[in-house]
């Protein structure tokens, strides 16, 4: 796991050339690189560390027979939804209309939300529409593993 945390949310606005100003404060985690990736499970954009999207895309095929078609459509996806990038020197990155187009982002404000080693750019009305569902979905997580032992000692 990383040692820093995206966090929070920001509400930010698109330039005229589709470039996004991350926060200052959250800049030196990509400043060596980044990933934008196509979310597969919501209409969002993910901007990783590109160290942290190569560990990650690693993990998720470590043990897999590299012939099982499931393991090549995961690969598949990893890589194709991905697209390097840097930040330029005003801490800005460009989004590609497909990228946009993939997270219905289509007007200039957006939500920068934080997702712990990654930040998800949502279009605000979709993330409207979704927080009820994640909040909902974290109470019957929450329900479900309550009864659990904790995976690590929170006082540590």
């Amino acid at each position: 796991m990383p040692d820093f945390q995206l966090q929070s949310q920001f509400e930010l606005t698109l330039d005229a050339k589709n470039r996004l100003t991350i926060p200052a404060k959250f800049r030196e985690p990509f400043k060596a690189g980044l990933v934008l990736v196509k979310s597969f499970d919501v209409p969002a954009i993910g901007i990783e560390p590109a160290e942290d999207y190569a560990a990650f895309v690693e993990a998720s095929l470590r043990g897999r027979h590299p012939l099982d078609p499931a393991t090549r459509r995961i690969e598949r996806w990893l890589n194709s939804a991905a697209l390097p990038g840097d930040l330029d020197g005003q801490g800005r990155i460009t989004l590609p209309a497909d990228f946009l187009a993939h997270g219905k982002i289509a007007a200039n404000q957006v939500l920068l939300v934080g997702s712990g080693r990654r930040f998800e750019l949502w279009d605000r009305e979709g993330w409207s529409s979704y927080a009820p569902e994640l909040e909902s979905a974290m109470l019957d997580i929450a329900n479900q593993i309550g009864g659990q032992q904790p995976p690590f000692d929170p006082s540590t």
